[in-house]
């Protein structure tokens, strides 16, 4: 009778839309569906600024966060289910709010997907920073829900893609599938038409990096009207074509400015970087 209770207390609190639990907890297995936020408490030890200005080649802020203070949103699709395995997408946003369109979340149900994203991790935020954050939250719902490790993608628009695209190269042990929408960096300079070069804008771990090459998989996704669509498909050209990326599609979509795409797209690239598992 007490188990019933407190199960039905959690439900309460999550359908107001806040829920704080320490991370070590299996209760969030319980939850049917919905849209939540969730404060986290337990740190990824790959999430250490250290680690990571290591991995992504970038010096640290230097301005520590408290994790537990940091929220992050949750979406759990309604055919949820604890009798399988799901994939996790964690996103990574231009702005304060890590939400992505209503009708992407049918896409997610079909595809068994979890979504997580930071609050306030947005473009004035130091990359090191973001990064982590994106760590946290993969590390920590990895503790709360069955996720196949094989289906844990990281994604992010506009200034989010280029961190997405970073991690993505930095923690292939962690992120088999990475997805930058109309935004990408590249560790080396990028040639442009003109002549000239676009900087790199980090310089990843070498032995990391030949993992991601060999093994991941990269969806650039753009659109022929968005404002960065040159710099994506140069960096997909002369970036991942030229560097041995054995698994990255450029994706480019008739009509689509600087904006998310439709859940159709987006379940497009979606299913390309899940299409294999891969070691």
């Amino acid at each position: 009778m007490k188990d019933h209770v407190t199960f039905l207390l959690l439900l309460g609190v999550v359908a107001l839309g806040t829920i704080a639990l320490p991370a070590e907890t299996n209760a969030l297995n319980t939850v049917s569906s919905g849209r939540f936020d969730l404060h986290l408490t337990r740190s990824a030890p790959y999430a250490t600024p250290a680690e990571a200005g290591r991995r992504l080649g970038l010096k640290p802020s230097g301005r520590p966060y408290a994790l537990a203070a940091e929220k992050f949103q949750v979406i759990v699709p309604g055919n949820f289910s604890t009798n399988v395995t799901w994939g996790l997408l964690v996103w990574i946003s231009p702005g304060d709010v890590p939400g992505i369109p209503v009708n992407w979340e049918a896409e997610m149900a079909k595809q068994h997907l979890l979504f997580v994203g930071a609050y306030k991790a947005g473009n004035q935020r130091d990359a090191v920073e973001r990064a982590r954050l994106a760590l946290e939250a993969a590390f920590n719902l990895r503790q709360l829900y069955k996720i196949d490790p094989n289906r844990v993608y990281v994604a992010g628009f506009s200034g989010g893609g280029r961190v997405a695209g970073m991690v993505g190269m930095g923690y292939p042990d962690v992120f088999t599938g990475t997805i930058c929408v109309c935004g990408v960096g590249f560790y080396t300079d990028i040639p442009t038409p003109t002549g000239q070069h676009w900087p790199r804008t980090f310089n990843p771990d070498a032995g990391l990096l030949a993992r991601a090459k060999e093994n991941r998989r990269f969806v650039l996704l753009t659109g022929d009207q968005d404002i960065n669509r040159e710099i994506i498909h140069e960096i997909w050209r002369n970036g991942f074509e030229r560097e041995g990326f054995r698994h990255v599609r450029y994706l480019e979509v008739p009509g689509l400015k600087h904006a998310l795409p439709s859940a159709e797209i987006m379940g497009e690239a979606l299913r390309f970087v899940g299409v294999e598992k891969t070691p």
